[in-house]
């Protein structure tokens, strides 16, 4: 009976030093670590950056900020007859821009513009002027400039104005580069919403290169999608990075929308501006081929791998269907330049002449084809498709 007792005893001391030491070796022990439910942050960060102020960015552009007003014709009442309307200005060869038409307007559209060429060019919507039978320049400080019609692309909605008498020592702003914006970066847009002009708004890049389609010419173009609020007058304002340089121009927004508007890049307008100088009416042409298209990354038949263009739909009788293109076709080349996606083919495509003949190398089957010649239509004719999905 003792020695069962003392046996006790020690199994109970034997339990204490276990004890103490497990909760000793558990102190110092590191334990393994569980996994967490969601991703925090480092423990050292960066610290964030500032919001910078915009208030420099405006000093450098505001002065090449313009206002422009389309004075657009009286409607025309029963007692008067058609001969006595004004016929709207259409280009820079019929320009009416007298005092007296001046006068005998009773209606305007008010837009945004910017000085882009210090003999006098600026820049706004084409909208904004579109029918008018006169047009106004109204450059800081209040000083009023007759314009005519130089150039028009309809589908980007931009047009090119030059005042008739610019005053001397204009403030052009500077192009700046839209190949290097990023979702998220600042941008600031000067213009004239609801006639208060001189406004001054900021926003971020949304997106860039969203492609939306126009309503009447069924083709699509590449914009900046831009959280900059834009308001009635707000068209053809200049969209700027904090640099000052001009990136964008104002053009439309999502109706029913809050914080979605669109401005066409830069890197467009300068092409752009640059067709209207070589085209002798001033107005922009764009080529088709009448496909629909989507990036694609393919095997040909040696099991290379190639980027391309999916052709996914030809439309009849369009020049495509007419060269023998077909659904399916990956496009490789055109001209011998590589197509790495659809955004690159599609500025192939609308960015020849009309008319032109060019060499579009086809994978097909796995098997890639000599190239196949097509020879653009234009923009705005029938069933005119371009697209890049």
């Amino acid at each position: 009976m003792e020695r069962s007792r003392t046996s006790v005893c020690r199994f109970a001391l034997l339990g204490v030093v276990c004890l103490a030491a497990g909760l000793t070796l558990g102190r110092w022990w590191p334990a393994t670590p569980r996994e967490p439910v969601w991703t925090g942050p480092p423990p050292t960060r960066q610290v964030v950056a500032q919001v910078p102020s915009f208030a420099d960015v405006v000093q450098k552009i505001g002065p090449g900020v313009v206002t422009v007003r389309a004075h657009l014709p009286q409607p025309e009442s029963n007692d008067k007859i058609a001969s006595n309307a004004v016929p709207p200005v259409k280009d820079a060869r019929n320009p009416l821009t007298s005092q007296s038409a001046f006068a005998a307007e009773a209606s305007l559209r008010t837009g945004s513009g910017f000085v882009v060429n210090a003999r006098g060019l600026c820049v706004t919507s084409r909208h904004v002027i579109a029918g008018a039978v006169a047009i106004e320049v109204i450059l800081p400080a209040n000083v009023s400039c007759h314009a005519e019609l130089v150039g028009e692309d309809g589908a980007t909605d931009i047009a090119l104005l030059r005042l008739v008498d610019p005053p001397p020592r204009l403030h052009a702003l500077e192009l700046g580069s839209s190949e290097q914006l990023r979702a998220g970066d600042w941008i600031v847009a000067v213009g004239n919403p609801f006639g208060f002009s001189q406004t001054v708004t900021a926003g971020v890049v949304s997106f860039v290169g969203r492609h939306l389609p126009h309503n009447d010419l069924r083709v699509t173009n590449d914009f900046l999608q831009i959280s900059v609020p834009v308001n009635p007058g707000s068209s053809g304002c200049p969209v700027v990075n904090l640099h000052g340089e001009v990136v964008g121009v104002m053009t439309q927004a999502a109706t029913n929308a809050q914080g979605i508007s669109f401005a066409v890049p830069s890197r467009t307008l300068k092409w752009e501006l640059e067709e209207m100088e070589r085209q002798p009416d001033g107005r922009v042409r764009r080529g088709y081929l009448g496909i629909e298209f989507a990036s694609h990354t393919c095997v040909d038949a040696k099991g290379t791998a190639c980027e391309g263009a999916l052709i996914v739909a030809v439309i009849e009788g369009e020049p495509a269907h007419r060269a023998g293109l077909r659904r399916g076709d990956v496009v490789l080349r055109v001209d011998g330049q590589k197509i790495v996606d659809a955004k690159n083919l599609h500025e192939c495509i609308v960015r020849g002449d009309p008319g032109s003949r060019i060499a579009v190398e086809l994978l097909r089957d796995g098997r890639v084809l000599d190239p196949i010649v097509a020879v653009l239509g234009e923009v705005g004719g029938p069933k005119t498709v371009t697209s890049a999905n």
